[in-house]
């Protein structure tokens, strides 16, 4: 089929190879997190139910296409943690151009709204959305041949949740195609997995990734040199969109405006003070801290092993200066202890405890 335009560059073949007549019921979506895969799911969804005759889509012009923009086509259902809510489509303002000629859904306000946005919003899937969103797919479509459904990302379902998504996968429905997104693949249940065909989104290149992050930062009339986007590229992992937000100074507030401190905190190695340290970032999302104590770990162990830095080349000489005095056995059973935590990191009920115990653990490796 015909390469969509608006397609990031290296997805341009996995694009390719679909087949809008043959699709799956399921189709999961995985890779490395930060490389624009949920753009990928948003754009196959508006695709699936773009009205177009056309050979290219989606055509971003029918009537379909405009509904999904504005978050108010009927035959699709996004379910996202309450705190990815903006990542859907919605209406960019009330009483937009044609907004009268658009279906409306949503629940009525009630008195309690205002005590609900006081709380902090879910980083999970709660089974209430799920339930809901399955309500009634067992119907016909409102328009067209099918429904979508997209769920991301799948590793955030609590256990309940993702009991109820099996059961409806088990048995789907013939007009609903699922579109599941996931960071860690490793997480999602085998049984949810089995009954997905999976898809594979490859990461950018790092010249592809300099490329587009240049021309991102021109469009937004954002003068930084080349030797600035390697290195926001390099810390972020090679995830082109983590460097994106942070090179427009666009990131969520979280570990993101935090990097800086906490390698820092990390760069005093057995002097590092971790009550201060734990006091700056506790409020961070815990998986994004454990990211960045990952990277300085696997920094420090190349290193030891063969002098290179991979993540915090700007940190150098501090790397250089901490892997002369970490011990090697401490500092492998650190990495593992990370390991261990990243698996309960949408679990922790306790951050600043967590992140305590962990840099206490990190200012152990220097000693004797």
């Amino acid at each position: 089929m015909a390469i969509d335009k608006g397609l990031y560059p290296w997805f341009t073949q996995a694009w390719s190879e679909l087949n809008f007549d043959k699709m799956p019921h399921a189709i999961l979506i995985h890779g490395q997190t930060g490389i624009g895969k949920f753009d990928f799911a948003l754009r196959l969804a508006k695709a699936l139910v773009c009205e177009s005759d056309s050979n290219i889509k989606p055509c971003c012009s029918c009537e379909a296409c405009h509904w999904f923009d504005t978050g108010n086509h009927p035959d699709f259902l996004g379910i996202v943690p309450e705190d990815q809510a903006q990542l859907l489509p919605h209406e960019a303002m009330d009483g937009a151009e044609g907004a009268e000629d658009k279906p409306k859904k949503g629940k009525k306000k009630t008195d309690d709204d205002a005590e609900k946005a006081d709380k902090k919003a879910s980083s999970f899937i709660k089974v209430d959305q799920v339930r809901e969103a399955l309500e009634g797919i067992n119907t016909a479509p409102h328009r067209g041949r099918q429904r979508v459904v997209l769920l991301n990302p799948v590793e955030s379902l609590q256990a309940v949740s993702a009991n109820t998504l099996l059961k409806t996968l088990e048995e789907p429905p013939e007009s609903t195609l699922f579109i599941l997104v996931s960071d860690r693949l490793d997480r999602v249940l085998p049984t949810i997995r089995s009954r997905c065909r999976l898809l594979a989104l490859p990461r950018p290149s790092q010249e592809q990734s300099l490329t587009w992050l240049v021309q991102e930062l021109s469009m937004a009339g954002i003068k930084v040199d080349r030797a600035q986007v390697e290195r926001a590229l390099s810390e972020a992992g090679g995830a082109v969109m983590d460097a994106r937000d942070y090179l427009l100074g666009s990131g969520e507030e979280g570990a993101g405006a935090l990097v800086e401190p906490l390698l820092k905190a990390l760069s005093e190695g057995g002097q590092i003070n971790w009550l201060v340290a734990a006091e700056l970032i506790h409020k961070a999302p815990m998986p994004e801290l454990l990211v960045i104590l990952e990277r300085w770990i696997a920094d420090l162990l190349s290193v030891q092993q063969a002098n290179l830095v991979r993540y915090y080349p700007s940190k150098q000489a501090e790397l250089q200066r901490c892997a002369q005095s970490a011990r090697s056995n401490k500092l492998s059973d650190f990495w593992k202890a990370l390991l261990d935590a990243r698996r309960h990191e949408l679990h922790a009920l306790a951050n600043r405890l967590q992140i305590e115990a962990l840099l206490i653990r990190y200012q152990e490796i220097f000693k004797d």
